[in-house]
């Protein structure tokens, strides 16, 4: 008999529970369920706050470290300062459930952080920034948290920090002055924050400074079995497998369900010659060699030990990744002409008859092989059309006719739904991966990342792997996700690399209508009006994306009242988003957004950047004014206060929506988004480069 999908059926396993009730789950809590996780949900936003390079240089900000002014023009990593560096501030309801840093060699004793909730004038966490990943102050401690020991170079927390209506850190003692740790005078950090936005209204318990996730601990105290603890019973195959042939594992046909584990045994010398093939629905979604599949790695013995995905201390292969289907699933092993003998094949296969929801994504992984990199350009990690989120990645990286591992340098940027500027920009290799300073202390493997084979002078490779299970990279309708070729981008490097996504082949948010400022035919059909003081001018600056984008676009600004303008569609619906390209030469810039006459989202603190002028945010609105086909906004800038602005720019406001299929009948106003750095393209789902492509029919 089918079971009906229950959520919570699988938390009652896990020996401590959360008091959220999974029916109300929100994106991050993939332990209350292991469907949680398959779910695209376009009401969530999940972004990135780093300290990266501000002008394309090399170095990140570090409050100038070594490196000078020369090198690194723009050096201050804070927000602002209010007497102590604020480097994370965002209006609520969200959650930071990541937090990396590294300091080099250990973190100065003296430097503290502060942790304020929904505007409190009192702290929920004052304690020394060492104590916040060195174990000894509940709720950071392992495994949601760990030092550089642990994660060779980089301070690393993963414990979910909620908020209903703000969340302020703060850095005390942080700027330069004399180091203990290290004998100079330099505090030189370097950070990065993955943070959830979610729609006004929703509801969420903030943190308290001791709010724990003993479920989570439970789960990532997995690895190889399954981490829901669920009692599936595995459907086992033992073969023989010859090379150049086929072994069918499991099929399953006319019932939809979950493949929610594989497991296998054969010989590790197999691995680069058999391949998993994955079908789900009439479409291969997996199709490449074990090797890369499983994050082996290049090293001769490392490989991955991630929580769902990897190989045990037994030699076992295993993938807990849940992956739905909704009409049949096959699984399957094929040998390619190298494989030499005949081996044997134990196989237990995990299927899981619970139904499958509407929101959940289809499984599927991207293998890529770029070889040499093209210099001057970012190598892609995934790309896709439609909807989806990445939640893991592995890749093996070395140099390409020269001896440096330089390679470890670049950046990781991600541009999502059709806009120029990045959402997430990273601040090196090591550090998407958890590590530091080229993984300083040697090879390691936890539950979310590792690193399993490492380069030490130049001549050799780096195998890491991560993944973004409560961090994920989501996408409404279109995603690239690219890493930058060395420090400057100009290196010829060579990268084979496998990304884990849950996708869907249509978008599930568009674009409803736009306004620019400088067209006046726009101008007048939105009936956008600008405060009487406002200062309009042309600006010809850049987007901070590589190579950067040169926008030379009328942009308005103004110290005091508001601005308005009106949209009129045939049809919305949730979630709304409200997407602004601005000028970003000044600091601050928070708005309120008010919707015909009601509060319905905010404009966050947004840092500045001098060097690359022109930025973009979205501003996640009240589901509640989706039932509307007419919405008169005025944006309310917040001034003269530490954290507002001087001044508030605008250049186009752009309204996103939920899929409707009214839009695409009658006189409906669509707009489509500006250019990107995504190109048209059928997503290459689970093959190399070297094969063809197999999509979405």
């Amino acid at each position: 008999m089918r079971r009906m999908h229950h959520c919570c059926m699988f938390a009652a396993a896990l020996t401590l529970l959360q008091a959220t009730p999974c029916a109300g789950a929100l994106p991050w809590e993939i332990w209350q369920s292991p469907y949680v996780i398959a779910q695209l949900d376009p009401a969530d936003q999940v972004l990135e706050r780093s300290s990266y390079c501000l002008d394309g240089c090399r170095y990140d900000r570090a409050n100038l470290a070594w490196e000078g002014i020369a090198a690194n023009p723009y050096p201050y990593r804070w927000l602002y300062t209010a007497g102590d560096e604020v480097v994370f501030e965002d209006d609520g309801p969200g959650a930071i459930t990541r937090i990396w840093l590294t300091e080099g060699v250990c973190i100065d004793p003296a430097t503290g952080v502060r942790i304020y909730v929904d505007g409190a004038a009192v702290p929920v966490v004052d304690m020394p920034l060492a104590a916040l990943f060195d174990g000894s102050t509940p709720p950071f401690t392992p495994p949601l948290d760990y030092a550089r020991g642990q994660s060779s170079g980089g301070y690393v927390s993963y414990v979910p920090i909620a908020y209903a209506q703000h969340l302020r850190i703060d850095l005390t003692n942080a700027d330069n002055g004399y180091n203990s740790c290290t004998g100079d005078n330099y505090r030189a950090l370097w950070f990065q924050f993955q943070y959830h936005h979610l729609p006004p209204g929703s509801a969420l318990t903030s943190f308290t400074g001791v709010t724990d996730a003993p479920a989570l601990r439970a789960l990532l105290a997995h690895g190889g079995d399954d981490p829901w603890a669920a009692g599936l019973v595995p459907a086992t195959v033992d073969a023989s497998l010859s090379h150049s042939s086929v072994l069918p594992l499991g099929f399953r046909n006319a019932s939809s369900g979950w493949l929610r584990g594989v497991r296998l045994q054969l010989p590790r010398s197999a691995y680069a010659h058999v391949r998993l093939q994955l079908q789900f629905d009439g479409v291969t979604v997996v199709y490449m060699p074990l090797q890369d599949f499983f994050a082996i790695g290049a090293g001769p013995a490392g490989a991955a030990q991630g929580v769902l995905v990897g190989e045990d201390a037994s030699g076992a292969l295993y993938v807990w990744f849940p992956m739905p289907f909704r009409q049949a699933a096959s699984v399957a092993l094929q040998a390619d002409a190298a494989l030499g003998s005949d081996i044997a094949v134990h196989a237990d296969l995990y299927w899981d008859d619970s139904d499958v929801p509407d929101a959940a994504g289809t499984f599927t992984a991207q293998l890529r092989n770029s070889c040499p990199t093209t210099p001057g350009q970012d190598f892609v990690l995934y790309a896709a059309r439609g909807a989806g989120r990445v939640v893991g990645v592995s890749a093996t990286y070395q140099s390409y006719g020269i001896v440096s591992r330089d390679y470890l340098e670049g950046d990781e940027r991600a541009y999502r739904d059709g806009a120029i500027a990045p959402v997430w920009y990273g601040t090196g290799v090591e550090d998407f991966y958890n590590g530091g300073f080229y993984f300083i202390l040697g090879p390691y493997s936890r539950a979310l990342s590792g690193a399993t084979a490492l380069d030490l002078d130049g001549t050799g490779k780096t195998s890491a792997y991560r993944l973004m299970l409560t961090d994920f990279l989501d996408y409404g309708s279109s995603l690239e996700l690219r890493q930058e070729a060395g420090p400057t981008g100009l290196m010829q490097m060579c990268v084979r690399s496998v990304a884990y996504a849950y996708a869907a082949p249509q978008a599930r948010l568009l674009s409803y209508a736009r306004l620019d400022l400088g067209a006046p035919d726009s101008v007048a059909r939105h009936s956008y009006q600008a405060p009487a003081q406002a200062s309009c001018a042309i600006l010809d600056a850049k987007f901070s994306d590589e190579p950067p984008t040169a926008l030379n676009a009328r942009a308005c600004s103004y110290d005091s009242g508001s601005s308005t303008f009106g949209f009129v569609v045939q049809a919305a619906a949730a979630p709304l988003r409200l997407r602004r390209t601005f000028d970003a030469a000044q600091p601050g810039q928070v708005a309120e957004i008010w919707v015909n006459g009601a509060l319905a989202g905010r404009f966050p603190y947004t840092q500045a950047n001098p060097a690359r002028r022109w930025q973009q945010q979205e501003a996640l609105l009240n589901p509640d004014v989706a039932s509307g086909t007419s919405f008169q906004f005025e944006i309310r800038p917040r001034f003269g206060v530490p954290d507002g602005a001087a001044v508030f720019t605008e250049s186009s406001y752009e309204l996103l929506g939920g899929f409707v299929d009214p839009i695409f009948r009658g006189d409906f106003e669509f707009e489509p988004s500006a250019p990107s750095k995504q190109t048209p393209f059928v997503t290459n789902r689970g093959t190399d480069s070297t094969k063809d492509p197999i999509s979405y029919p």
